[in-house]
């Protein structure tokens, strides 16, 4: 597959440095419009413009000279800002249309009606659940977990229904689900664990902290999986990289559910272009251009892409993962180390990410940095992690006792008898067989 030389790319997001990392690694250089304009943001894009209340920020992107431009995540809820930049830049990925489409869950709903993998039920808001069910009250406009509560905790307000639904609460683990769309193909590119709300990263709620590899996938999962995304992608007419959230219950039927769909570039896609050692935004970039050719095209794409995966994971892969460290009061930045690693080392996983200023300002519940972890296994990955977080921490609050060892918050993250359901059901497995999602 031939792909593009070096160019630019506008980036578009209220966190774009995974993806101005990603684009690097594509051979591009990034162009970032977001919300923190991060030390290590700055290391490697050619521009940061920071978004704020304000539009001169949209002005600015306005007025540059046209270039290809993507977007990451919160920016699918803004159709009439991505329409906007639409007017002068142009869009590699999912504009309006689809957009109406895929994060309409009562449309969802009906498209997989009867298929392996269904989403997970959904009612409007003023409905009366039933008795003896958990429910959840989540925001159609909503991104990272944001606003999502148990619906019984709520008093029903007129303006809610337009605001807001009810999906039933599935208990289980939450997984992720990378996909790549390209005309009338989709190709089923990894799958992570999720953390939510996770306490050792002091989230709370529903609240998106990041996630980890899942190195092989039950055989049972494989063809389920990969239908979902083609009926999500040929449904909602979707082009390119875009995530599936899902629910896995390993003690009830189905078992998996889906959640939600995420028609972007996620916040987990440089994960696994870190375990693969791939250049993922430049098969982003190629499949957004073959739904504008042939279908051979697309096909052949879709055909190279998966034999790539299929020899990669015939290696030994490391597990990779990141949590989101959020602030647990509000505080005020210390000089945090980090390595502004040069371009040419763009593929070595970071220890730390989305460094903040010294001096900044962060309020109580929002994030300060990214932390990683890896490992030729899951414990190894986690407890690396785990390192990482007891570290950062002891710099941001160096006032507060180190109470926890690594192992507890090992295990905070994710506990033993989650890894245990894993293990059993074939997730984790130390040898590559027939357990490969690619081998059908």
């Amino acid at each position: 597959m031939n792909f593009p030389g070096s160019s630019s790319l506008l980036i578009v997001g209220a966190s774009t440095r995974a993806a101005a990392c990603s684009a690097v690694r594509a051979g591009f250089q990034p162009v970032c419009a977001d919300q923190f304009a991060d030390r290590d943001l700055r290391a490697v894009s050619e521009v940061v413009i920071k978004i704020d209340e304000h539009c001169h920020w949209l002005e600015e992107i306005l007025k540059r000279e046209p270039q290809n431009w993507i977007y990451t995540g919160a920016l699918e809820n803004r159709p009439e800002v991505i329409n906007a930049i639409n007017q002068r830049h142009t869009l590699l990925g999912n504009a309006e249309e689809s957009l109406k489409k895929v994060r309409d869950p009562f449309f969802l709903q009906d498209l997989l009606v009867d298929q392996p993998i269904a989403i997970s039920p959904c009612l409007p808001v003023d409905t009366q659940t039933p008795p003896r069910e958990l429910w959840l009250r989540k925001p159609r406009l909503s991104a990272a977990g944001q606003g999502i509560s148990f619906a019984d905790s709520h008093t029903t307000d007129p303006t809610d229904s337009t605001q807001y639904y009810l999906q039933q609460f599935q208990p289980g683990i939450p997984l992720s689900a990378l996909y790549l769309a390209c005309d009338d193909c989709c190709v089923l590119i990894g799958t992570a664990v999720q953390f939510i709300g996770n306490r050792a990263l002091h989230a709370t709620g529903f609240q998106f902290c990041g996630g980890m590899t899942l190195p092989s996938m039950p055989p049972e999962w494989r063809h389920a999986l990969g239908k979902l995304g083609h009926n999500i992608a040929r449904g909602c007419h979707l082009r390119g990289l875009f995530g599936c959230d899902l629910i896995w219950n390993p003690d009830g039927q189905p078992g998996l559910w889906l959640t939600e769909v995420n028609p972007r570039y996620t916040a987990l896609t440089e994960l696994f272009e870190l375990q693969y050692c791939l250049p993922l935004l430049r098969w982003h970039f190629a499949a957004c251009r073959s739904c504008d050719a042939s279908s051979a095209v697309a096909g052949t794409l879709a055909d190279e892409l998966i034999q790539l995966l299929k020899t990669k994971e015939k290696r030994t892969l490391s597990t990779v993962s990141k949590g989101i460290l959020y602030a647990p009061t509000d505080l005020t930045t210390p000089d945090l180390p980090w390595e502004s690693s040069p371009r040419q080392v763009a593929w070595q996983i970071p220890t730390i990410a989305d460094v903040p200023d010294r001096g900044t300002r962060i309020p109580a519940g929002t994030p300060v940095c990214t932390l990683y972890g890896t490992g030729d296994d899951q414990g190894e990955c986690l407890l690396s992690l785990a390192d990482q977080i007891l570290r950062c921490q002891g710099q941001i609050q160096p006032e507060l006792p180190r109470d926890l060892s690594r192992n507890e918050v090992r295990n905070m993250l994710w506990p033993r008898k989650e890894s245990e359901k894993l293990n059993f059901s074939g997730f984790f497995s130390s040898r590559n067989v027939s357990g490969s999602f690619l081998e059908d």
